[in-house]
């Protein structure tokens, strides 16, 4: 899209682009139902071991994690925000062919496979992110942000739900080549991307000009952690992604592999969540835009921090289920917030910079609480029969202490109603 002549055609170019960024979400949550929803499942499929899917969970975060840094720079180099997102987004999907025809590679090279693919594929998407992040805080006016990704939030999650479904009910259908199925669902997932990157490249970027003062050094970030509110955010919520991540990515390996749940029950129970966030997130994007978004934040942690530990008490699938919507109601709250804690802590200069970095750091503390969680999984005393299970309950401790007694440190900084 042009850069608008005058006001009056910039608003219009604005409002044109708040409409593609729905579509593009649309595509975007079909990608996550097809695609991303289904590397851990696809991981088990090909027989991977505990520390296997650790190694992958691992290695999807610390990689990305490690070049994000640079995510600011590379937008800068390139002029222009909405080239390094449609750039991003164009390879990113180009990895899943590669992943999609894994079930056809030689069965010992099978999962190491997988773990480069997926590297190279959540690497391309977390370039996506700084670039993106910074664009939509400038196109959505600070007191409607809420309002928009509560909205936007809805309609992603509804199509994730839709397209997680559907693809589970396609494993179904090939569930005796199973691995033929997760061919299918990648292919599905890879349009859709491409989708996405129609939608991305037409909407409208407003000028932004970065001097050499808005520049700060990843060095510079680190040291000022424990000084600044937005540094101790960032503390905050690293260590809370370490203590979610130590036991996350085992939640699928539990269902399918430790009770034996089908691809219909386990794509059932893990739907819920984005199903009851589709019902929650307007109540929060209301709430944040009235009351500030750590107040929200507060909230959310506190119920998260004890859903793992839930595990403990039944496997029965109802009684996950309640688990899964509770999960869906809280998380919705913690990540709508979460993101407009972040944009409403930098100026629009210093936007990109800032989401590249917190995503660095808070990427780096994911990946070694995945890998512990990959080691404890194999060597933790198990519970009621199961290792996995005292891993969530470990998580679940972990998750109350730092939502306890690092969050109390951080201060609101959206001016509120009340």
């Amino acid at each position: 899209m042009e850069a608008p002549q005058n006001k009056q055609h910039e608003e219009i170019a604005v409002k044109k682009s708040l409409d593609l960024s729905i579509k593009d979400g649309v595509a975007f949550a079909a990608t996550t139902g097809f695609g991303d929803n289904y590397l851990n499942p696809f991981a088990v499929a090909l027989g991977a071991t505990n520390l296997q899917i650790g190694l992958l969970s691992s290695f999807n975060q610390l990689v990305p994690s490690l070049v994000q840094f640079k995510a600011a720079d590379i937008t800068e180099r390139l002029g222009s925000r909405k080239k390094a997102i449609v750039l991003s987004v164009f390879f990113q999907a180009l990895m899943l062919i590669p992943i999609a025809i894994i079930p056809y590679l030689p069965q010992p090279i099978r999962i190491y496979a997988l773990i480069c693919f997926s590297t190279l594929y959540l690497l391309f998407a977390s370039f996506v992110t700084p670039p993106w992040g910074s664009l939509m805080a400038d196109l959505v006016p600070e007191g409607k942000r809420g309002a928009f990704f509560s909205k936007r939030g809805r309609i992603v999650g509804l199509v994730t739900v839709i397209s997680a479904f559907l693809a589970g009910y396609i494993l179904h259908l090939f569930k005796k080549q199973s691995l033929t199925g997760f061919t299918i669902i990648f292919l599905v997932a890879l349009v859709s991307r491409y989708v996405s990157c129609y939608f991305l490249n037409r909407m409208y970027e407003p000028p932004l000009e970065v001097k050499r003062e808005h520049y700060f050094s990843f060095s510079q970030f680190v040291r000022r952690l424990n000084v600044g509110n937005f540094g101790k955010y960032v503390v905050f919520h690293s260590s809370f992604s370490f203590a979610v991540f130590l036991a996350s990515p085992f939640f699928p390996v539990f269902m399918l592999r430790d009770l034996g749940f089908s691809y219909i029950t386990y794509t059932i129970v893990t739907t819920t969540v984005p199903l009851a966030s589709i019902v929650a997130v307007s109540y929060w994007g209301r709430r944040a835009d009235a009351i500030g978004n750590r107040r929200i934040i507060r909230i959310c942690t506190l119920v998260v921090s004890a859903l793992p530990a839930m595990w403990l008490f039944s496997r029965n699938v109802y009684f996950l289920l309640v688990i899964q919507t509770l999960a869906g109601i809280f998380w919705a709250g913690f990540n709508l917030c979460s993101s407009n804690f972040i944009y409403d802590s930098a100026i629009p200069e210093k936007r990109t910079r800032v989401i590249s970095y917190f995503n660095t750091f808070n990427g780096i503390s994911v990946c070694i609480g995945t890998l512990l969680g990959g080691f404890l999984a194999t060597h933790i005393p198990p519970v009621f029969g199961y290792r996995l299970l005292t891993l969530f309950a470990v998580s679940s401790l972990l998750r109350i202490i730092v939502s306890t007694i690092l969050l109390r440190r951080v201060k609101e900084v959206r001016k509120i109603a009340y």
